[in-house]
């Protein structure tokens, strides 16, 4: 079933009859998982799950009281106690068997995920194929060198840094990627010899749950891995200030970053942040245009627009901005906006409806504030919760849908003369996680890659986080970052031995 952006179509009866089948399916989901265990919480503080792409309940999440926190995170304790004397390739043997459950799994997964979400189906199963990756990357750095020999100016004396587990840590998940940063969070910690709590997002805690499932049937120990539903001011407040946690990893939005990072204060934990992003996007004079169109409109509509590395703010230069207004228009017109099962649909849902009005509240400021609108600029009035597909010209520049994020499947353009004062507009914001060039011309991509300071550039391409790389951001936009080696290692201390043998 496809439904273009500016149609109104009802879903038909097969796929009533999903979400019916699947409501049977989830109940059980509604527990906490503590030392492999589902249990029932004892709290009464409850939420609704609510299927974004048609705004029906499907299931109830209850969250996890303060003792039941406590309680999972002395069991972490213990785990990770023993856990760390176990060999790291012998770690990393465990954690490498969850690939075959997850291929095995994947199907279910995704459509879990798809329900509860409402990214597509193709995209979901693409991010559980970038978990697989990421354990198989990940899991081979355990033979790894782990320690350093110094010499010290002292005759007889050898100085030995080395690496150890930093202890039990908790991971803080979002709803726009909850299983690539579940892994994230749960893989480095596990095998480098920690134990992690974890508490998902509440808007996505059944697919959490549901990986739950997984992580019991595998053969890492009970109490390495604990998951408890909660909102971020109960559970990651708690988790923030428990004195046994030494390392605290969100990925969220600045608000939340700065919560947690104000409440780690008190203990003096490590805290690694992935936050919101403002992405700029350049398109010089020199910029083949097509691809410049394609690669944007692609990292846009990812999930709807609801990932930190999107495009949210274009320069183009004023001599191509005509031409590169009408590609892009066609371009954003021609998508498919519906159904996330469907597999001509381009993007689904926005999460809820609180972030739809989000968006639209930008949109129809920043029209009211002279913004010309191209295309779209509406929500779509269907069951769930969608946005058209956006582009706003001659945005001001103190808009907040220029300004601020908007996480969602819109466009902000301006025009620019000059090459550096672009770079200059490009640096002028809190945020400093992604940012994109686009040009032919090898002077202009150096020079943007040198001045540009965001943690990641992409130049001639749209947003790829490798496994191998490392995703994190400057100012606003984090603390420390994830994947490859330097990932791997936010979750060790050093122990500087002096070692005298006269």
């Amino acid at each position: 079933m496809n439904v273009r952006f500016n149609e109104n179509q009802a879903f038909g009866f097969s796929s009533l009859l999903k979400w019916y089948v699947y409501i049977v399916e989830v109940s059980q989901l509604n527990q906490l998982f503590i030392n492999n265990e589902f249990i029932a919480s004892k709290s009464t503080d409850t939420m609704d799950v609510i299927n974004p792409a048609t705004g029906e309940k499907i299931d109830t999440i209850t969250f996890a009281t303060e003792a039941e926190v406590n309680d999972a995170v002395e069991k972490s304790k213990q785990a990770q106690l023993e856990w760390e004397k176990t060999p790291e390739p012998t770690r990393a043997d465990h954690v490498k068997l969850l690939i075959p459950l997850l291929e095995q799994n994947k199907d279910t997964l995704a459509e879990l995920y798809v329900k509860e979400q409402g990214k597509t189906l193709a995209s979901a199963k693409g991010e559980i194929d970038k978990a697989i990756q990421f354990i198989d990357y990940m899991t081979g750095l355990s033979m790894n060198n782990k320690g350093e020999v110094l010499q010290n100016s002292r005759e007889n004396e050898t100085i030995l840094l080395t690496k150890k587990p930093i202890g039990v840590t908790a991971g803080i998940v979002p709803w726009n990627a909850p299983i690539m940063v579940l892994m994230r969070k749960v893989i480095p910690a596990v095998i480098t010899g920690c134990s992690v709590v974890i508490k998902p997002s509440e808007a996505t805690s059944l697919i959490t749950l549901k990986i739950a499932e997984l992580l019991r049937a595998s053969t890492i120990p009970a109490g390495l891995v604990q998951i408890l539903p909660g909102t971020g001011e109960t559970v990651g407040t708690q988790l923030a200030q428990h004195p046994d946690i030494q390392l605290i990893s969100l990925t969220g939005s600045m608000r939340a970053g700065k919560s947690v990072y104000a409440e780690s204060a008190s203990t003096v934990k490590k805290v690694n942040l992935e936050l919101g992003g403002n992405a700029p996007v350049i398109v010089t004079s020199n910029a083949d245009l097509d691809k410049a169109v394609n690669y944007i409109v692609t990292a846009r509509i990812n999930n709807a627009g609801q990932v930190c590395t999107c495009p949210e703010r274009i320069f183009v230069h004023q001599d191509i901005h005509d031409t590169f207004i009408d590609k892009l228009k066609a371009q954003m017109e021609q998508l498919t906006v519906g159904d996330p099962f469907d597999e001509s649909t381009d993007y689904g849902a926005i999460i809820n409806q609180q972030q739809l009005d989000s968006i639209d509240d930008k949109v129809q400021n920043a029209v009211k504030n002279g913004a010309q609108l191209i295309t779209g600029g509406h929500k779509i009035k269907r069951s769930g919760f969608f946005y058209a597909p956006t582009i706003l010209d001659h945005i001001n520049l103190e808009d907040s849908a220029f300004k601020e994020e908007i996480f969602g499947p819109v466009l902000p353009i301006v025009t620019y003369s000059e090459f550096e004062h672009a770079l200059n507009q490009a640096n002028d914001t809190n945020a400093g996680l992604s940012s994109y060039i686009f040009s032919e011309n090898l002077k202009e991509i150096m020079l943007a890659t040198e001045k540009l300071k965001f943690g990641e550039v992409y130049a001639n391409c749209e947003a790829e986080e490798v496994v191998n790389g490392f995703h994190a951001g400057w100012r606003e936009s984090g603390l420390g970052g994830a994947d490859g080696i330097h990932g791997l290692e936010e979750y060790y201390n050093t122990t500087v031995s002096y070692i005298r043998y006269d």
